[in-house]
Parts: C-alpha cells; structure tokens; sequence
C-alpha cells in the first residue's frame, strides 16, 4: 500500500489495526494465563482448602481436582514441546 493509500484509508484502516492489536494482546494475555502452571497449583490449593472448610462437596472437588491436573500435565507438555523443539533447533546448528 503506497502512503497516499495509506492516508487515505487511514480513517477507516486505522481503527481497524487498532482493535486487531488489542485482540492480539488480550489472546497473548489469555494464553500465558492458561499456561501459568503456578496460577493452576493456585487454584489447585485453594481447592483443597475450600474442600477441608466443607464448602464443595466430594463429588466437585474430585471433578474440578480432576480438571486442574489435567490442565496441568498440558502446560507440562506444553512446556516440554517448546523445550524440546529449542533443543532440536540447536542441534541441527552444530
């Protein structure tokens, strides 16, 4: 796009970019969110503790115990994949 393109439709483009930036940065957000494994051992003990004062039953904390270490294990082979993947790239260097 040539700058006087790129004048021109600044009025409508500009906008644009503007919101698909944010959208970026809030998936960005999202995702590091996800893959925190220290906010999931959080939310893991703080399930725990709810589960001892009698506030969730057996039967949700078994489920939602169960969902948190499922998303841990992801995060841990998440975090394997990109370690692994890096050590490929440095071994194909040498």
């Amino acid at each position: 796009m040539g700058i006087i393109t790129g004048l021109l439709f600044f009025p409508i483009m500009g906008p644009v970019r503007g919101f698909r930036f944010i959208l970026e940065r809030l998936r960005d957000e999202a995702e590091a969110v996800l893959r925190d494994e220290g906010r999931a051992f959080a939310e893991l003990i703080d399930l725990s503790l709810r589960h001892e004062a009698g506030q969730i039953s057996d039967s949700d904390y078994a489920e939602q115990e169960a969902d948190l270490l499922e998303r841990l294990n992801s995060i841990r082979e998440y975090r394997d994949d990109l370690l692994h993947a890096s050590v490929e790239v440095d071994e194909e260097d040498w």
